[in-house]
């Protein structure tokens, strides 16, 4: 099961992603991916401290999100990844590609 929930910041959306982001899930990602509103120069941030289990699709929706931000001319960042999925991350080199953000800074521009 996904849940996501949108706040807004004066420096652009933070996607809040709780549960298991899998084959069956992404498809719903996707949709609230894109209706989100980015405008240029902003950055989305995916914050992930409550993803429970993150499988290849989940990935794949990362990529989407990004092309998605850039298509827009903004972001994207990572937030409280957890271990395991970073782990994935750095094993396949997309750490080098996403902004991977402290938990410290997921939150500090919420208005």
């Amino acid at each position: 099961m996904l849940k996501t929930s949108t706040r807004h910041t004066p420096a652009g959306p933070v996607l809040d992603v709780r549960g298991d982001l899998d084959f069956h899930t992404v498809p719903e990602f996707r949709k609230t991916l894109e209706g989100l509103s980015l405008l240029p120069g902003q950055r989305l941030v995916l914050h992930l401290a409550g993803l429970q289990f993150c499988d290849s699709s989940g990935i794949t929706a990362f990529l989407v999100a990004r092309n998605l931000a850039a298509t827009a001319g903004a972001d994207v960042a990572l937030a409280e990844v957890p271990d395991t999925t970073l782990r994935v991350l750095r094993i396949v080199g997309l750490d080098q590609v996403f902004a991977i953000e402290p938990a410290e800074r997921a939150g500090a521009d919420s208005a």
